[in-house]
């Protein structure tokens, strides 16, 4: 009986495996958990007039393996008293305050493989506390992001009053601050933004990434005669916590060389010889090209260029004069812009040929 039962029970055995090899496979084995990267770019993005809480998408999972199969992020929130005794960054606390896909997104927009979304409203006297994390589509989690703490901002006014002064490739800005409200305490500084008139595809360009503290700034090296036009926006910050204004009111301007050498001085004129000398001080300016002398005519009244003289000449003689009559003199400088500068006129000196 017993050896009976031992050779079906090795029958049954073989008949096994056979089955086993030539049917169908069983179920596969679960791969190792593979989860995506950690996001370690989370903050607070500040553009005018919204803050948005931005992250890198990650584009790896954690052994640094393809592909990351994303499905949704979640994020997670902790509400505190701005007095609070507790720790600002435990772990404790926190709840899952949002879900949002990865893929279409209902609220939020992804750009350049960053997430962006809308930040929500922080009630005055509270801090928020933010992380995040990111499912992929096995429902497997990525571990939890920097924690990033923000606080209630007040949302200020833009800058008044803006105002261009033009010189050779140079624009001078200054503006009027926004007031801010009696109970904030932290610090107000100011972005600049341009955009090239000539250029009708440019959008406004950020030409101070790091903010500056007074309400004015001197923007250098644009090409003369080309229109530019500025936008300032104010953003303040505490504690790690930003706001930005939305834009002031534009001011648009042409940069170039605007100013003209000074009035000449010691300007006069008498007759000598057969003709009509006049004379003054050199131009002192730096830029000078050269000067031009005028004379009013006698009889028709009518002022004409009389001479274009070069810099290095501060005297002339007239000998198209004609006795008895008065000749009415006067005398400008102009300077190597592109405009050619004109000074004030001198005082204008009359002689009369006798």
């Amino acid at each position: 009986m017993f050896k009976f039962s031992l050779i079906t029970f090795f029958v049954i055995l073989f008949t096994s495996f056979l089955f086993i090899s030539c049917g169908k496979r069983g179920e596969p084995v679960p791969p190792s958990l593979v989860v995506p990267a950690k996001i370690e770019d989370f903050q607070l993005d500040v553009d005018p007039g919204r803050q948005h809480l931005a992250w890198s998408i990650p584009t790896v999972n954690a052994d640094n393996s393809k592909p990351v199969d994303l499905v949704s992020f979640i994020i997670r929130l902790k509400k505190l008293p701005v007095d609070h005794d507790s720790c600002l960054y435990c772990d404790e606390g926190f709840y899952d305050y949002l879900t949002v896909s990865s893929i279409k997104p209902s609220v939020g927009f992804v750009k350049r493989g960053t997430f962006y979304l809308p930040l929500p409203e922080v009630p005055f006297g509270y801090v928020y506390v933010f992380s995040v994390f990111s499912i992929n589509s096995r429902g497997w989690s990525s571990e939890v992001s920097n924690k990033l703490a923000i606080l209630s901002l007040p949302k200020v006014l833009p800058p008044s009053n803006l105002t261009c002064h033009p010189s050779a490739s140079v624009v001078d800005l200054v503006w009027q601050a926004p007031l801010l409200p009696v109970y904030f305490n932290g610090e107000i500084r100011y972005r600049i933004y341009r955009r090239d008139l000539n250029d009708l595809n440019q959008t406004w360009k950020l030409i101070t990434p790091e903010p500056v503290e007074n309400p004015e700034y001197v923007d250098v090296g644009l090409v003369d005669w080309s229109a530019y036009a500025y936008v300032v926006t104010a953003v303040i910050a505490e504690q790690g916590s930003f706001y930005e204004s939305d834009f002031s009111l534009l001011a648009k301007v042409t940069p170039g060389d605007y100013t003209p050498p000074d009035k000449l001085e010691n300007f006069s004129a008498f007759y000598f010889q057969g003709s009509i000398q006049l004379v003054w001080d050199p131009s002192p300016a730096a830029d000078l090209a050269g000067y031009r002398v005028y004379r009013r005519e006698p009889v028709s009244g009518l002022d004409q260029v009389l001479a274009v003289l070069p810099f290095s000449t501060h005297e002339f003689y007239d000998t198209h004069i004609l006795f008895g009559r008065t000749y009415h003199y006067r005398v400008t400088a102009f300077d190597h812009s592109d405009r050619k500068n004109e000074s004030h006129s001198t005082r204008e000196v009359s002689v009369t040929v006798k």
